[in-house]
């Protein structure tokens, strides 16, 4: 096949074509695996920060209501959190994004469980009911106590009422002077001696575990901010940063895709354009040309037997008629140049004879 023949333009005009629309196809295929990877690992990150919004919330309702079926419920949620957390290190190694965005995710929540699962045992130890832990046996004491107060004198009845009372009264508000006014009246009582030994070694136990609850409750913290209570959930606004810190390192890389897919498509697409109608652009001033000349050519066969030169015909197809062209046009004039000879020599055979 000739390269320069019209069916070649069109083959190569074709071919232009189905390579401009593949390698389009080839890069939305590229680009779209790639986005749709991002937006997985986007959606992952987006089920961390829900799953991490769950958390808080059993750890919440624990803590509200204590009940150990959101202690459960936590342990749960936090399993799969950390199952999510280990699918982003493809992604952290794929786009070269700084590993510790992962790792401190996994450090600081595995802190943050770890405080809060302390933070539990804690309550439990304390009591998650009035009858259970520190809580119960103080009951138990105070109650023990009251029974045993009937054979006290009226000073010591007195005393053992203010202990059980400001005893209760600490549990509930955690305050230093109550629990201050507390130990001064427990030490006035074991120091009468007219303390019977059966009320002395209740008095005893009372103030050991009164001690256990002053511990217990300083190591929970008496404020929000203070003890474990504090330190999880310091932890837990970190690993909520940690959150935003890969959502944050995540989008431009999302942004970049986009835009590289759309610029790649775009070139593709503006490059295969410009080609396209370069070829076609040339192509038909390259017929109109030959045609031209064959107008002209005809036009002047007309008056004087001319030949078309082939060189000035652009397309193959033109340049084989230009020569069959040519070819008659040699014909015709050696007919004429023949037949004009037979009548010359027919006008002087008839001058001859008589």
């Amino acid at each position: 096949m000739k390269w320069d023949s019209i069916k070649s333009r069109l083959l190569l005009m074709t071919t232009l074509c189905v390579f401009g629309m593949g390698l389009m196809t080839v890069n939305q295929h590229y680009f779209g695996q790639k986005l749709s990877a991002l937006n997985e690992q986007n959606v992952a990150l987006q089920q961390l920060q829900t799953s991490l919004l769950q958390l808080r919330r059993h750890e919440k309702d624990f803590l509200l209501r204590h009940d150990r079926r959101y202690l459960q419920q936590f342990r749960a949620q936090y399993q799969h959190f950390i199952g999510t957390v280990n699918t982003l290190d493809k992604v952290i190694e794929q786009y070269h994004l700084p590993p510790t965005l992962v790792s401190n995710i996994a450090v600081n929540s595995e802190q943050y469980a770890r405080h809060f699962y302390q933070l539990a045992e804690l309550m439990e130890s304390y009591g998650l009911t009035a009858d259970t832990g520190i809580n119960g046996e103080l009951r138990q004491l105070s109650t023990a106590l009251n029974t045993r107060a009937e054979g006290l004198t009226p000073a010591l009845v007195n005393l053992l009422g203010r202990a059980t009372y400001l005893a209760a009264d600490y549990q509930l508000i955690a305050d230093p002077k109550t629990l201050e006014a507390l130990r001064q009246t427990l030490s006035l009582i074991l120091s009468s001696q007219s303390l019977p030994v059966e009320v002395e070694g209740l008095l005893v136990d009372f103030r050991r575990q009164v001690n256990r609850l002053v511990e217990v409750k300083r190591q929970i913290g008496f404020t929000e901010q203070q003890g474990l209570r504090g330190q999880f959930r310091q932890q837990a606004h970190r690993v909520e940063d940690d959150l935003a810190e890969l959502d944050k390192a995540l989008q431009p890389v999302l942004i970049s895709h986009k835009e590289q897919a759309t610029i790649y498509s775009t070139a593709i697409a503006v490059l295969t354009s410009v080609a396209l109608i370069l070829l076609l652009v040339k192509s038909f001033a390259t017929f109109h040309r030959s045609f031209a000349n064959f107008v002209l050519f005809f036009y002047r066969c007309k008056r004087q037997y001319q030949r078309i030169d082939p060189k000035q015909l652009g397309f193959s197809e033109f340049r084989s008629l230009a020569a069959l062209a040519n070819e008659m046009v040699e014909s015709r004039r050696l007919t004429e140049q023949r037949l004009a000879k037979l009548e010359a020599a027919g006008r002087k055979s008839s001058e001859v004879a008589p």
